[in-house]
Formats: C-alpha cells, sequence, structure tokens
C-alpha cells in the first residue's frame, strides 16, 4: 500500500517521529512493530503496536522508518531490514530546515527545528534532533545520533553510532570517531580518537 509506513519501535523516539511524520501527511497510515513482545497490543500516540518483526513480511513493499533510540540497537535493526530488502525512509520534520546541498541518506530523522546546510553529509540510520545544528561540510556518520541543542560548527566529523549529548558543543575541524559517547552539555576542542565516554568543558575521558 503507497500510504502505508512502518515505524520499527515504540519508545519515546518513536512518538518524536510519527509525530514528525503526520505532520507532513497527516492521513498515512502507520504501522508499529517492536521487537519486545511486552508492547505488543499497547499504543503509541493511540496507534496500535502491532507486533514484532515477524509480521513484517506482511507488509513488503511499505517502507520503514527507524524509531529506535539506541544507535547500537538502530544500527542492528537498519543492518537487518538491508538484508531482508526492505526500504528505509528518511523523515524530515516540516519545521527542521535541510539545505538544498546538504545530503541525507536513507532513514534519517530529521526532528523539528534542526538545521542542516552548506554541503553537510548525514549518514543513514542517524538522528539530527530538535533544534540541533549541523553547519558547513560536517559529516554525520551511520545511526549517530545528534542530541537535542547540539551544535555542530563547520567541518565536524562525527562517527558511527556515536552520541552527542544534549547541549553539546563541537568546535570548527574537528573529529570524532565512532562508538563515542558526549555527555550533555560536552565542549569538544580537540579530536577523539578512541571510543569511549567524554565529558565536561573541554571534554575529557570519564574514568
Amino acid at each position: 500500500m503507497a500510504d502505508r509506513l512502518v515505524v520499527f519501535g515504540c519508545g519515546g523516539h518513536a512518538k518524536v517521529v510519527i509525530e514528525a511524520v503526520l505532520a507532513r501527511t497527516p492521513n498515512r497510515e502507520i504501522v508499529i512493530l517492536d521487537d519486545d513482545p511486552a508492547t505488543h497490543g499497547g499504543s503509541v500516540l493511540d496507534i496500535r503496536v502491532a507486533g514484532g518483526r515477524e509480521l513484517l513480511s506482511g507488509f513488503r513493499g511499505s517502507p520503514v522508518v527507524l524509531a529506535v533510540g539506541s544507535n547500537n540497537a538502530r544500527s542492528k535493526v537498519m543492518q537487518w531490514l538491508g538484508e531482508q530488502g526492505h526500504e528505509l525512509e528518511t523523515v524530515i520534520h516540516p519545521a527542521a530546515f535541510v539545505g538544498s546541498t546538504a545530503s541525507i541518506a536513507e532513514g534519517v530523522f530529521v526532528s523539528a527545528g534542526a538545521i542542516a546546510i552548506a554541503e553537510a553529509r548525514i549518514g543513514r540510520g542517524a538522528i539530527i534532533n530538535t533544534a540541533a545544528s549541523v553547519d558547513h561540510d560536517c559529516v554525520v556518520g551511520d545511526c549517530a545520533h545528534i542530541a537535542p541543542g547540539v551544535h555542530l560548527c563547520g567541518d565536524v566529523t562525527i562517527g558511527a553510532r556515536t552520541l552527542v549529548g544534549t547541549g553539546s558543543v563541537v568546535r570548527p575541524g574537528t573529529s570524532v570517531c565512532d562508538d563515542v559517547i558526549l555527555g550533555a552539555g560536552a565542549v569538544v576542542v580537540r579530536d577523539i580518537t578512541e571510543p569511549g565516554t567524554f565529558v565536561g568543558n573541554p571534554a575529557r575521558r570519564l574514568k
């Protein structure tokens, strides 16, 4: 069915994704699936959780949107969906701004008030969350999460599955490798080249 969308995930992030979908296409038919059997039969924004991934074969031809908040879990679901041949839909809230030269891959979610401009590149399955800004020439890796209120200054690189915590700032020209967690409010002033958790101003590894 052309106007049906399968939403994979039913937590808080799913609420934000579904709201963005309906803000753009209010009459879209939405089916929610989740791997946790305890959620089946429940609801998200008054939409019933139909079941688990075993039901996906019945919706072949309908695009799937990733609504899983955890970067690692989202990455695994995205890989599985690709192996099964399912199309991933990108969701951009109508109140977001994506510049004409920005590149947005499949399965990305861009939330309300977020900005991605001037040849920024956003990888598959990434999240650009509420009021985050991704400036010129930034690269955001697959399944990374740029949390609410983050500012990536120009020419920043964020690795795959990295979480840039709420309100963090990454200075121009700085790189953060794969699988890093930046705590809320972190200020990154030099490259981070090894996975780990970094907090503070300037950001330092949490021991």
